[in-house]
């Protein structure tokens, strides 16, 4: 993760960060690594506990690059300690709830804090993924609380978070291109210059709404295109043609055409979030999103077709599902991360549980996992506990899966993927 800095600081800036989560971690050592001294905030003691002992809690940041700005990061569960500092990043967590409407109740919490904490001069970024129009309300209740002037006595600018955690393809914090969009010229300017001692690009909007529907918009595309491969992956089922080959081809496209992959379903607080952010402003000002709708719909219903297709995989061998032995291979939403955030795996366990399968799961990242609130049994990815299952449904390959592909002694394999994986007793979705 230790990257060098994109433009050394003019001038040394201390730095608050609030929350140090999967995108607060990776920018207070950003700016830790580009020569500001950090505070970072979070109410988490563990992860506290573990920055102060050099120790990183994400999968895809080596200790290393926790232990080596230790001396400019300092970690802290007291917000009094962001009081002296001269610029605040936002990076709490701004899930939707159980009806599909944006939870900002942590952001809240965040701003309630702020407003106690800001002094002239201070500048406050917000990172947190947010519905278009929330971060002008947000500055107007940091006024309104603080009986400071917005834009005058204090700055605020939207910079969205792209961070992807694992990523393999050499995309880092440093050179993705951030996007940043402030509450008038002046909070525009001071966030970029600031931005641009740890990202190598930095893209001014005109104005804050702009870098909000941007990032929500990025992880909408996403979600229509991979939902569009489900139907896609559906119909060369019936057509006998190997759906991955077919993506493959039109890949080789040099223009026009950019390739998504149908899997078990959507996890993370991204591409399975982000477009009922969109959703939700668009029904406050009475307009429909029928695509997005679509396309969220059926992302619900994928983890319903992995069990059904388990369960007549085991039809065909003269078995039921219930009472039959299934043991689901990853359930973190993506390789090499810890993170089970609206994971399709719990979905998919809680169905198979649902209709009677002994269900438990195998994940080198992940020590507990609940369905439904109920633990499933974890085991370890050995050979002879592949035999006694009747069938696996690989939801998410670690490197620790596909280095060692175990699956091949199971008698009845689903590969959710619907990847290169080949050989007797393993079928693609």
């Amino acid at each position: 993760m230790t990257q060098s800095s994109p433009t050394l600081p003019s001038r040394r800036k201390h730095v608050g960060i609030m929350g140090l989560g999967y995108t607060g971690l990776p920018m207070a050592i950003g700016f830790a690594e580009a020569g500001h001294p950090v505070t970072g905030y979070d109410i988490d003691g563990d992860k506290l506990a573990a920055l102060r002992a050099g120790r990183s809690y994400l999968t895809d940041i080596p200790d290393e690059s926790v232990a080596a700005t230790s001396a400019a990061l300092s970690a802290t569960g007291s917000s009094a300690d962001l009081a002296e500092t001269d610029a605040i990043v936002v990076c709490v967590p701004t899930p939707v709830g159980p009806d599909g409407e944006p939870d900002l109740s942590i952001l809240q919490g965040a701003l309630d804090t702020l407003a106690g904490l800001l002094r002239p001069g201070m500048l406050v970024i917000l990172q947190s993924t947010v519905p278009p129009g929330t971060t002008a309300a947000a500055a107007a209740f940091l006024a309104e609380k603080s009986g400071l002037t917005a834009g005058t006595d204090f700055f605020v600018a939207n910079a969205p978070e792209r961070i992807n955690p694992a990523n393999r393809d050499g995309w880092t914090l440093a050179n993705t291109p951030k996007l940043v969009g402030g509450l008038n010229e002046e909070s525009t300017r001071q966030a970029r210059q600031l931005l641009e001692s740890v990202c190598q690009t930095v893209v001014p909007v005109k104005t804050l709404e702009i870098a909000e529907t941007a990032k929500v918009f990025e992880n909408t595309f996403r979600l229509v295109n991979i939902a569009l491969t489900y139907d896609l992956a559906d119909l060369c089922k019936s057509l006998g043609i190997p759906v991955r080959e077919v993506i493959d081809a039109a890949a080789t496209k040099p223009y026009g055409f950019l390739a998504h992959h149908p899997g078990p379903g959507i996890g993370g607080e991204c591409i399975a979030v982000d477009p009922l952010f969109l959703k939700s402003v668009a029904a406050k000002h009475g307009r429909e999103v029928p695509l997005i709708d679509a396309a969220h719909r059926r992302m619900l219903h994928r983890p319903q077709q992995v069990v059904d297709r388990a369960e007549q995989l085991l039809n065909d061998v003269g078995k039921k599902l219930y009472g039959s032995k299934v043991l689901i291979v990853g359930v973190s939403y993506k390789p090499e991360v810890s993170d089970t955030r609206n994971s399709p795996a719990r979905d998919i366990a809680k169905e198979l549980r649902r209709q009677g399968a002994e269900v438990s799961y195998v994940d080198p990242y992940v020590p507990e996992f609940t369905a439904d609130g109920e633990p499933v049994p974890r085991v370890g990815w050995e050979r002879s506990v592949v035999l006694e299952h009747d069938c696996l449904v690989l939801t998410t390959l670690h490197d620790e899966f596909t280095h060692r592909p175990l699956w091949y002694a199971a008698p009845l394999v689903l590969d959710a993927w619907n990847r290169a994986v080949v050989g007797d007793g393993v079928f693609h979705l």
